[in-house]
């Protein structure tokens, strides 16, 4: 069984009716409903065929242990060069910094973004200022995290899904060409301010404090 369906996996194409692909996929979307229900929601988006983009609740997609990893690695990353920044920062001086960061997301198999979203981008777009006063520098400003994907059943050749089996990429991309199924975008934003310190001696060594916090949509 296992076998069977790695090799279907590595056709291009799946030799079946298309009628009985949608059927298919419309049975997935169905089945599906009770446990993952925004993945149920999405493959049902595809197979309606309008292709308008669609936005991830920022609740939903932070709720994934693999979102909340690539958004640390970009805070860190951020952090590192900060601190250099204020290190090298004179009394009375300030500056601005403006940056960005990539971090790939590979969802975890069996979880809800994994059949949503297998591997994804978050971007984040930091813009701070810096000012010191003394041995003390204050840094305070904003990232924005924009998550993107499109919905494309181009990446790999085959998906598990549970009841159905291992189910061809072939199928979604075989649909798309016989118009009964259009990709689409998805994506979504949230944003984070940071309020730190940096105090500057020689010893005990300088420290930088960072304090990230969210920033409600009515407050953007």
């Amino acid at each position: 069984m296992f076998l069977r369906g790695l090799l279907r996996g590595f056709r291009r194409r799946t030799g079946r009716p298309v009628p009985e692909l949608a059927a298919l996929f419309r049975s997935v979307a169905a089945g599906g409903r009770r446990v993952h229900p925004t993945a149920s929601e999405f493959l049902e988006h595809f197979l309606d065929g309008v292709g308008a983009s669609r936005t991830i609740p920022v609740e939903w997609l932070r709720s994934f242990r693999a979102v909340r990893t690539a958004e640390r690695r970009n805070l860190r990353r951020f952090q590192r060069r900060l601190a250099r920044e204020a290190r090298a920062l004179d009394d009375g001086g300030s500056t601005w910094v403006h940056d960005y960061w990539d971090a790939r997301i590979n969802a975890f198999i069996g979880t809800e973004l994994f059949y949503v979203s297998r591997m994804s981008l978050l971007r984040s777009q930091g813009s701070f200022i810096l000012t010191r006063a003394g041995p003390v520098v204050r840094i305070s400003g904003t990232v924005r995290h924009h998550w993107v994907d499109p919905y494309d059943w181009d990446r790999g050749r085959w998906v598990y899904i549970p009841r159905h089996g291992f189910v061809p990429i072939a199928v979604g991309r075989e649909l798309v060409e016989a118009d009964e199924a259009r990709d689409f975008l998805m994506e979504s934003r949230h944003v984070q301010k940071l309020a730190a310190t940096c105090t500057r001696r020689r010893w005990p060594r300088s420290r930088t404090r960072f304090a990230w916090s969210p920033v409600t949509a009515d407050r953007r």
